[in-house]
């Protein structure tokens, strides 16, 4: 069936499942790896690959088929976490929300020096035995992971930083799915700042 724009409605209709299977994917990854609930990897899923790339609260939950009010702490707890921000435009009165600049890299920095941080406390607890008891050696194992991550992780953000602007556009957009379905919604031109 074609649509009234000339487009093929079923693949348009395929398309927008295909997307919404890995937005799911993508709220049941986080779910598992950090104990979010779902709508908040489903939300972040969304604004990763949505267009426009910023989105108001109503299409966000049309997309990811939350109620509004569920949304709401959804998009607050995203902000906080620096994962998202918020933007508005000139003579609209809606925030819109998109994925924040350098986030999945703030977001590793922010998860290794987390993780790394325990090396102090391991060290803490080297500290309640004897040099080379017998007893401390899984805590020693532990230890040693931890320190040696505290070595590597500061070098591996520095490459990150290094290389994350050698990307040509074709290479970001190497295996990349088809265009989001989008809520119809209208979209003036957008100014950008940041709202509540």
């Amino acid at each position: 069936m074609m649509s009234s724009d000339g487009g093929d409605r079923d693949d348009q209709d395929t398309d927008a499942a295909r997307v919404q299977r890995w937005v799911e994917q993508v709220g049941t990854w986080f779910m598992q790896q950090s104990g979010w609930p779902p709508i908040m990897g489903r939300t972040l899923a969304w604004l990763m690959v949505s267009d426009p790339p910023e989105q108001n609260p109503a299409q966000i939950a049309a997309a990811v088929q939350a109620s509004r009010a569920s949304l709401t702490s959804t998009l607050r707890l995203l902000t906080e976490a620096r994962m998202i921000q918020a933007v508005t435009r000139s003579g609209d009165r809606s925030t819109y929300y998109r994925v924040a600049p350098d986030a999945w890299s703030a977001m590793l920095r922010r998860r290794l020096e987390s993780i790394a941080s325990f090396s102090d406390i391991t060290d803490e607890g080297l500290g309640l035995f004897p040099q080379g008891a017998h007893r401390a050696e899984r805590l020693r194992e532990a230890h040693r992971v931890f320190e040696w991550l505290n070595v590597e992780a500061e070098p591996l953000l520095k490459r990150w930083d290094d290389v994350r602007d050698t990307f040509t556009p074709d290479e970001t957009a190497a295996g990349a799915g088809p265009a989001p379905a989008t809520p119809p919604a209208d979209h003036p031109p957008r100014k950008e700042g940041h709202g509540d």
